[in-house]
């Protein structure tokens, strides 16, 4: 199934890892994702700006870290369309000066950047839609991460495309695990699931936030989903483990970077440090 752009990431068997740990490992490549820099936040980018191109747009605001994989995405297709694209970003102001990874990416973008504290992210981004307004420009605002239904629905054509390549490969998952920040990945996900009669555990682990507000926060995203689409079954609750979380958001202690060499000598496959 080919759900948006007639684009499909690959199924891949991690044959060394699995004989390493005694498993039987898969990843969806998604990191392959050819739009925007690839990622989940590349595949939840195109749903959210067909929908802000419905909505009449010509322009974005949204908001991330200054490394952000979604503020990437969004100032790279919001370039291909022509559209004016302003983020609001947090962190180290003066990696502006040398901007590097994903930073680099939305200056060469050619995007408003802002780089402000935290508290002052609310107040920027509506700054920014007016005066996108006052210079004629018709915006539409993103939050942070993506987290729109739109942006969940991406996940939930995605889980179908998913158990269509399991079933290609005469091959059932007992569980699937991905990295949870702002939630609406594991929903699509647990929601897609579901509507394709999959039993298979989904786990969510938290890149930042802890619970109860974190699968309170998949929770809720979940039911919106849920309700958009009209699904006429009742889901399972999300399952948002918190226990890895570390000193939190972008900052990766030895356990993660550990692990990152391993999976990059054994399978050649590079993982985000978030």
């Amino acid at each position: 199934m080919a759900p948006c752009g007639g684009y499909v990431t690959p199924l891949s068997h991690l044959r060394n890892l699995s004989g390493m740990l005694g498993i039987d490992l898969w990843v969806k490549r998604d990191d392959l994702w050819p739009i925007s820099g690839g990622g989940n936040k590349g595949r939840k980018g195109v749903y959210i700006m067909r929908q802000a191109h419905a909505a009449g747009a010509n322009a974005v605001v949204t908001t991330g870290g200054v490394q952000s994989n979604h503020a990437r995405a969004i100032a790279l297709l919001a370039a291909s369309r022509g559209w004016k694209c302003r983020l609001v970003l947090h962190g180290p102001k003066e990696l502006l000066l040398e901007p590097y990874g994903n930073l680099r990416l939305m200056v060469l973008s050619g995007a408003d950047i802002t780089v402000v504290q935290p508290s002052d992210i609310a107040a920027q981004m509506s700054a920014s839609m007016e005066a996108l307004r006052a210079e004629g420009y018709v915006p539409f605002e993103i939050p942070g991460g993506g987290h729109l239904v739109e942006g969940a629905r991406a996940y939930v054509d995605a889980a179908s495309e998913l158990v269509s390549q399991c079933r290609e490969q005469d091959w059932q998952p007992e569980v699937i695990v991905l990295a949870s920040g702002t939630g609406t990945t594991q929903a699509g996900l647990l929601v897609g699931l579901a509507l394709e009669g999959v039993q298979a555990s989904l786990i969510g682990v938290s890149v930042a936030r802890r619970n109860p507000r974190g699968q309170s926060v998949v929770s809720a995203i979940c039911t919106e989903v849920a309700i958009t689409l009209h699904l006429g079954r009742s889901l399972t609750e999300p399952y948002f483990r918190d226990d890895w979380v570390g000193e939190g958001y972008e900052r990766a202690d030895s356990r993660v970077h550990e692990t990152i060499g391993l999976v990059a000598r054994t399978e050649g496959l590079v993982l985000d440090p978030t």
